[in-house]
């Protein structure tokens, strides 16, 4: 099985207030995304790495790769406005010969080797177009009968639903799908979406959902980044 995976690093990390892109945030001394990559830099599995960096960072992220080993990661596009956007700027560079494409987050670091070999080995499942990792919610949900327009501290809306928290999971990457179901969801893109799952089921496709560890977090927040940094330690003390 030949893997290649796109790793998206455009976001802009408004929430962060770093003033950078998060993914060129200090973690454990080096950069995020470094981490994010080196854990598919050593999958035997993993062929190829195409990151898709924002605009005006093209260069700033290819003289990361090359400080820091990655040699996979032999291709480095602009991303676009949204996450789909990015990923569909990716796809044409992935190799004629994958048979799967892994879609990860810049921003999460912290993915380990048991969980990516978990939801490779579901992706392969028959029936399945893919798999995701995810995580299950522990707070309670509360829908609103329409988006909130304010902010923090003020009264946003009415509670339309309160969902059932045992069916609801909280997406992660890498999320893994055949190569010829992906390409041809995203060549019928005409919507956005927030993950490539959610594109893959409105085109009919079955996804499988793999229980994944929570330290795979998303840094987000100057608090993910502290958390972060905990989880980090903690790995090398063992």
């Amino acid at each position: 099985m030949q893997v290649a995976v796109v790793v998206l690093a455009a976001g802009q990390g408004r929430r962060m207030g770093a003033g950078i892109n998060k993914v060129f945030l200090p973690l454990g001394g080096e950069p995020v995304l470094l981490h994010s990559l080196r854990i598919f830099q050593d999958a035997p599995q993993v062929t190829q790495i195409v990151v898709a960096a924002a605009s005006g960072e093209v260069q700033r992220v290819k003289d990361l790769l090359c400080t820091g080993g990655i040699t996979k990661a032999a291709t480095v596009v602009e991303g676009g406005s949204t996450r789909l956007r990015s990923v569909a700027a990716a796809l044409p560079h992935i190799s004629v010969q994958t048979d799967f494409v892994a879609i990860h987050d810049g921003a999460r670091p912290l993915l380990s080797a048991a969980d990516f070999k978990a939801v490779l080995t579901a992706a392969v499942t028959p029936g399945v177009a893919g798999a995701i990792l995810a995580a299950p919610v522990t707070d309670t949900i509360k829908a609103l009968s329409a988006a909130p327009v304010k902010g923090r501290g003020e009264v946003l809306g009415r509670i339309a639903a309160s969902p059932a928290r045992e069916l609801l999971w909280r997406a992660l990457t890498p999320q893994v799908f055949a190569v010829e179901p992906l390409l041809e969801a995203y060549s019928t893109l005409d919507k956005d979406f927030t993950d490539d799952a959610a594109l893959l089921a409105a085109a009919g496709c079955e996804v499988a959902l793999v229980w994944g560890s929570e330290e795979n977090i998303k840094i987000t927040t100057p608090l993910d980044l502290r958390l972060a940094e905990l989880i980090l330690r903690e790995r090398e003390a063992k």
